[in-house]
């Protein structure tokens, strides 16, 4: 696919945090290849959908197209990676809404992209993580300093889970977008190749809230995409994929592919990590309200009714 405006993602090696935090943090920051930080996850050797099949097969998940409706396919984790394989054909399971979780019709015609799945499985399977370096030692991370039941209900309340697996077949995506809560990101890739299209803030404008397809631009719907400025990549195994905060971003699976994938803050992104956290607060509350073990870790003893409650003295 060409582009109006392409960049290369440089790639580097051996920074120090402070170095990185030069190059790659200042101003809008810039995305980076990372090409020796993986050297010594056991997950590059060990990792494998055979793998994930036998010991974690009987998992549910819900993988879910990029094109159609917002929906998902509820099956078995060992049904999704059979249907890695050939995903043309129709997957087993169950529609359901993506945003209510309700079972639903099936879509009126085939996705025009194969089901792609975002696992939270490090919570589920912390085994996992002795196979790999979670947090990263080339640039501050934050994250670690939240309580972990905090960091837990994050994930839970929210569904913005800081890590997980992306697990996809081939021709595999997410549509174009930013990630939540302001935070960087990174895409490490463990097995297959992954083609990754990244645009600065700066080109916000022009991404018409996401809703371009960089693949197919639709430049009589979204004229202003021919000015944005593509920084593209193709993510071998081995390879770290480092993403500032609000950099947009479209990945698409060149083979079936496992990607460990990150969210964090630091100095750089507080502020707006912090903002978007109250602005999802009604949703933490919520989540800290069903898990007891949550509360009781933070010691938390206060109860709230929401912020459209009387206050006392009124009807």
């Amino acid at each position: 696919m060409e582009f109006s405006r392409s960049l290369p993602i440089e790639r580097a090696h051996g920074l120090a945090p402070d170095i990185f935090q030069q190059r790659y943090l200042a101003g809008y920051g810039k995305p980076v290849i990372l090409t020796d930080v993986m050297s010594s996850w056991m997950a590059l050797t060990q990792w494998s959908f055979d793998l994930f099949a036998t010991r974690y097969g009987s998992d549910t998940v819900a993988p879910r197209s990029s094109s159609g409706p917002k929906c998902a396919k509820l099956m078995t984790l060992g049904d999704y990676v059979g249907y890695l394989d050939a995903p043309e054909k129709p997957a087993p399971g169950l529609w359901i809404d993506s945003k209510t979780l309700h079972p639903r019709q099936a879509p009126a015609g085939p996705p025009e992209h194969p089901l792609y799945l975002a696992w939270n499985v490090f919570g589920r399977h912390p085994e996992l993580l002795e196979d790999f370096e979670l947090s990263p030692r080339f640039v501050e991370d934050w994250l670690p300093l939240l309580p972990a039941a905090l960091r837990r209900s994050l994930d839970e309340a929210t569904r913005y889970f800081a890590a997980g697996l992306m697990i996809g077949p081939k021709n595999g995506q997410l549509g174009l977008h930013y990630d939540v809560l302001d935070t960087h990101a990174y895409l490490a890739q463990i097995v297959g190749r992954k083609r990754c299209v990244l645009y600065s803030p700066e080109d916000s404008p022009a991404l018409y809230d996401g809703r371009v397809n960089p693949d197919a631009p639709d430049y009589e719907k979204f004229p202003l995409f021919r000015n944005a400025t593509a920084y593209e990549c193709i993510l071998e195994p081995g390879e770290l994929l480092f993403m500032p905060y609000r950099w947009w971003h479209h990945a698409v699976c060149l083979d079936k592919s496992i990607t460990v994938n990150y969210n964090f803050f630091n100095r750089v992104n507080f502020g707006g990590y912090l903002t978007q956290l109250l602005r999802d607060l009604p949703a933490v509350v919520g989540g800290l309200g069903k898990s007891p073990d949550a509360r009781q870790a933070l010691g938390i003893k206060w109860s709230s009714r929401g912020f459209d409650w009387p206050e006392s003295g009124t009807v």
